[in-house]
């Protein structure tokens, strides 16, 4: 049960994106409920077929919840129209009418604080070109923990922003087709900017499949845009949003051993403390992708070996590997 009390009434708005999960889209909608913003955009896909259609009318009934003054703006799809299409589309409605706002998903549960935290940081680094984003999820936070400042300063995560708040400013500089890609990939520039060997091979893999299209999200093309133009993200210490899409009907969290699946979400204490200087954790950065985005050990040992392998072998075991894997956890 949370103890904390809002320091005033919310200002900003949010936007709320679904599909059609309704048990998760339901908790994160009391969630926004309980935090009364004045502006609240609503964004849902259209389905696919029937039975689709059935649970995203349902999914988008949960705006009769709003029961607090509160101007409403949905923007429902007749016909699907996927996840990388629909979340930019979301995206571009949402901050074509705001200079700013949160962005919350359907399986994104914040704690309370969430929404003040965001707001904050919000009206602090407005004019500040070199903050990028603001995130509430830190699945590496202690929720014990006293640190001096509420939140540390990073440049090296990718993907899962479970809730977050940002800026018009930066989400101009959004390109969803990663035109740039071909021309940055192999740079010296390009290269000299991560931590590691493993970093870079890492983002490399993501930042290609996400080009040509094996990979159909919006996020990577949102941390690629970052790089390019220096942005810097926001984390806070403590964890305030719980991803609640690990049950299996999730896009992309799909996976209950995933080692994001993490329950450690807690509020963060006000007033808010803030760092003297906006100085990049490079350290906690390497430390976040070694625990949570470097592929797991059997990962890479499997595909050492395949790489190794005549075609026709492979083939033959890859069934059983996947399988083995997927035992395994990794």
């Amino acid at each position: 049960m949370s103890t904390f009390t809002p320091p005033a009434p919310l200002r900003a708005p949010v936007l709320l994106t679904a599909f059609s999960r309704y048990d998760t889209a339901e908790r994160v909608m009391e969630a926004i409920r309980a935090a009364r913003p004045p502006r609240l955009y609503f964004a849902c896909d259209g389905p696919r077929n029937a039975e689709e259609k059935r649970r995203t009318d349902k999914v988008r009934s949960l705006v009769n919840m709003v029961d607090w003054p509160c101007e409403v703006h949905t923007r429902f799809a007749e016909e699907n129209q996927g996840l990388k299409k629909a979340m930019i589309g979301n995206m571009d409605w949402f901050f074509g009418h705001e200079p700013e706002g949160i962005v919350l998903e359907d399986d994104t549960a914040p704690v309370p604080s969430f929404f003040w935290f965001c707001e904050e940081l919000l009206a602090r680094y407005r004019d500040d070109g070199r903050i990028w984003w603001i995130l509430g999820n830190n699945l590496m936070a202690d929720p014990d923990a006293k640190p001096e400042a509420s939140y540390y300063f990073s440049q090296h995560g990718y993907g899962a922003p479970w809730g977050w708040a940002g800026w018009r400013r930066s989400w101009k500089l959004y390109d969803g087709d990663m035109t740039a890609w071909p021309q940055v990939r192999d740079t010296p520039e390009w290269n000299a900017f991560f931590l590691s060997r493993a970093e870079r091979k890492e983002a490399h893999a993501l930042f290609e499949a996400t080009w040509d299209g094996t990979i159909h999200t919006w996020d990577f093309q949102h941390d690629f845009a970052r790089i390019l133009n220096k942005g810097i993200t926001i984390i806070p210490e403590h964890n305030l949003v719980r991803n609640i899409g690990f049950e299996g009907t999730g896009t992309n969290t799909v996976q209950g051993f995933d080692p994001r699946n993490v329950d450690n979400a807690c509020d963060t204490p006000f007033p808010l403390m803030h760092p003297q200087k906006v100085v990049v954790d490079e350290l906690r950065d390497l430390a976040y992708f070694n625990t949570f985005i470097r592929p797991p050990l059997f990962r890479r040992v499997k595909s050492t070996v395949k790489s190794m392998l005549p075609r026709q072998v492979d083939e033959a075991i890859t069934p059983f590997l996947s399988k083995l894997q997927k035992k395994l956890g990794g």
